[in-house]
């Protein structure tokens, strides 16, 4: 049998590793210093569960990982956190609310495979439900700006509004029946020439004094917008126009115009979001696709629970897969074990003085195979362990240890406690 990974999947080695919890131990510390609380929901879901808020043509559907178990019943693996997060809303219907929540966890999807793309992969997603209003919002964007911060990555947030979106497309008379596939082929403008852009819209009945329009039209910024359309009839478009004006509002107010950026032709793909809208991109272009987003989705569980009460919600999905892209050239051969002791016929002693510095928070790796001393210090030096203590009878006897530090090669006799603060 030839070993090998399947396309999309990856095994990660230690110091990669290191690097990926770090990741995800920044989101958590920043998630709950917001008030998020973390949850945990099975990968293995019903697939009516999971196609819920899709048609059965949706592209999505397409990468969802089905199967049956031994009951015939269909099932799928979870392609996102989103719609397990509408059932955990379902199945508790006791949480107070709002409800904030994180959570942070490997979903799949059977679709191509890039760099920041893969299989099987992590998300690590924010949502609230409860909340109306652009406050909540402009307290994400602080947490994302915080967040991609401690992670040292210079990031750019764009936003956008889909009310704003639907009401300029309903200002060029556009047909609501295509307003979803307008949307979704405006958000490629600058993915695809303009060419391939017109042969699509050309498809969909749109010809190319339409195609125009709508180019010009979303290509202006958030004042053009308020001046053209300040005495609009069209509700969405007002609606859409006003919670825009609020949201800048914060954003100026908060400082953030220097990474915060309205972009008219964004709209994060998915017909889900029903309000502003963002994305997070990686300012040096070391990765093109972003590193996340996320936005308002009021009528996903609304509808989901059907009850006649309405639950707001809006979200972020941060990208485990190209954050770590971004930061793995970063990665130094550091070493992730303090020290090495060296046993010679002091077995017992030796896990006495490793419990001691384990105590301390100093991690200790114990040479268990009587190897030469030789190849104990090469194993030391080749896994950058930084410091090796041989303990022999005589060190028992006199307390004092030989401790010596393979970077510099300066060898001390020191006290265990010595021994702890020089590591420390």
């Amino acid at each position: 049998m030839k070993l090998q990974n399947l396309k999309g999947t990856t095994d990660f080695l230690p110091n990669q590793q290191v690097l990926r919890n770090k990741i995800t131990d920044t989101l958590k510390e920043n998630f709950e210093k917001y008030g998020y609380l973390p949850i945990k929901t099975p990968i293995l879901n019903k697939f009516d569960l999971l196609a819920y808020k899709y048609s059965d043509d949706a592209e999505i559907l397409n990468e969802v990982y089905r199967l049956t178990d031994q009951a015939d019943r269909d099932l799928g693996l979870r392609y996102d956190l989103t719609i397990p997060f509408c059932k955990v809303i379902g199945l508790n219907k006791d949480l107070q609310m709002p409800f904030r929540r994180y959570e942070i966890g490997k979903v799949f999807r059977n679709g191509p495979v890039k760099a920041g793309r893969a299989r099987e992969f992590y998300q690590c997603d924010v949502d609230v439900v409860g909340i109306n209003g652009r406050y909540i919002e402009a307290e994400q964007l602080l947490m994302v700006k915080s967040i991609f911060e401690k992670l040292d990555i210079d990031i750019e947030i764009k936003w956008n509004n889909r009310k704003l979106m639907t009401g300029l497309l309903l200002s060029l008379d556009i047909e609501d029946k295509l307003i979803d596939k307008v949307i979704s082929l405006i958000d490629r403008i600058e993915k695809t020439t303009y060419e391939e852009l017109a042969k699509e819209f050309n498809k969909i009945n749109i010809n190319k004094d339409k195609v125009d329009q709508i180019f010009n039209l979303f290509s202006k910024d958030l004042d053009e917008y308020k001046y053209l359309f300040n005495e609009t009839s069209i509700d969405i478009l007002k609606s859409g126009l006003d919670e825009c004006i609020e949201l800048q509002n914060y954003i100026d107010k908060l400082n953030l115009n220097n990474c915060v950026l309205f972009y008219p032709k964004l709209a994060r793909g998915l017909g889900i979001y029903t309000g502003t809208v963002y994305e997070f991109f990686d300012k040096e272009n070391r990765i093109t696709s972003s590193l996340g987003g996320g936005g308002r989705y009021d009528k996903i569980i609304t509808d989901f629970m059907n009850n006649g009460e309405e639950y707001p919600a809006v979200g972020l999905s941060f990208g485990l897969e190209p954050i770590y892209e971004i930061l793995k050239n970063d990665i130094v051969n550091q070493g992730l074990i303090d020290v090495l002791i060296i046993p010679m016929e002091t077995e017992l002693e030796c896990l006495n003085i490793a419990t001691k510095l384990r105590e301390n928070g100093i991690k200790v790796l114990i040479e268990m195979n009587s190897r030469k001393m030789k190849k104990s210090f090469g194993y030391a030096d080749k896994n950058n362990i930084k410091y090796v203590i041989v303990v022999g009878s005589n060190e028992v006897e006199t307390g004092l240890y030989s401790l010596k530090n393979m970077e510099t090669g300066n060898q001390e006799m020191l006290s265990i406690e010595d021994i702890i603060k020089i590591i420390k």
